[in-house]
């Protein structure tokens, strides 16, 4: 081989080679712009609203329930929140999962972070991409109280809420007391209603169609007489009621999640 054909050849095998690690340079720079992205699970609540109300990010619910031994949700109370979901959102399907037991940890209080570290433990579900159909949510029902007085549930992620057993009891089930349907039905609902945006999370896009939040008392209805009324959340609310019937949403509280695509 002469001496110009052995310089054109190795020119060539350069640029292949140049080529080459040109290009696997480029493909381990990172997932490209179409890789589907984790969903986040521990941000504020409220900020998923618009993907439990609408269908335009996931077409379908799912939720988790986890409780502690000798706490098993009330059945009907559960079915009770199906309705209240399926009526309120813009979703294919809501499925409640069947709950599961997990172990008890005898504590009689319990603060939002050590809930927050019992859903790392027990939690199973995860919506998997922000392309997924599905968005997951979680419930848990543990065997204390919250570390604030009185408090049935709290809202503590964006698709996360926590029950107290221990204050599920005090509120219900003695002579002249809310059943225990009732109690956990109206917690159950009132939660939800904070990972849907109400009263006026900042960042939530459920933004009030008319003024109605009762600022003294966060993110609440001023409406005594509506499910998002303070006081619904804590164990004195019961002892005022009679009948079986859960308070519902007013009509400000229905146009701000109508507003954000909820029905």
């Amino acid at each position: 081989m002469d001496t110009i054909k052995r310089y054109n050849l190795l020119l060539f095998f350069s640029v292949i080679l140049i080529s080459l690690i040109t290009y696997g340079c480029l493909d381990s720079s990172g997932p490209g712009e179409n890789t589907p992205q984790p969903y986040p699970h521990q941000i504020n609540p409220g900020v998923s609203a618009n993907d439990f109300l609408a269908d335009s990010s996931f077409t379908d619910l799912v939720i988790e329930v986890d409780y502690m031994e000798g706490y098993a949700p009330n059945s009907e109370a559960l079915d009770s929140l199906e309705a209240f979901l399926e009526q309120r959102l813009h979703k294919t399907s809501v499925t409640i999962n069947e709950p599961t037991v997990i172990p008890a940890e005898g504590q009689n209080s319990y603060s939002a972070n050590e809930v927050r570290s019992l859903e790392e433990q027990h939690r199973d579900n995860y919506t998997s991409s922000t392309e997924s159909n599905q968005l997951t949510a979680y419930m848990i029902i543990v065997d204390g109280e919250y570390n604030e007085a009185n408090v049935l549930g709290i809202a503590y992620f964006n698709t996360s809420n926590a029950f107290f057993g221990a204050a599920f009891d005090e509120a219900s089930g003695g002579i002249g007391q809310a059943s225990r349907y009732l109690v956990e039905a109206t917690s159950y609902r009132h939660e939800f209603g904070h990972l849907f945006g109400l009263v006026n999370i900042e960042n939530s896009g459920t933004e009030m169609q008319q003024d109605h939040q009762d600022e003294e008392n966060g993110h609440h209805c001023d409406n005594d007489q509506c499910l998002m009324y303070y006081a619904v959340e804590t164990t004195d609310f019961f002892g005022q009621l009679t009948g079986e019937e859960i308070p519902s949403l007013d009509a400000n509280c229905i146009a701000d999640l109508q507003a954000n695509g909820g029905k």
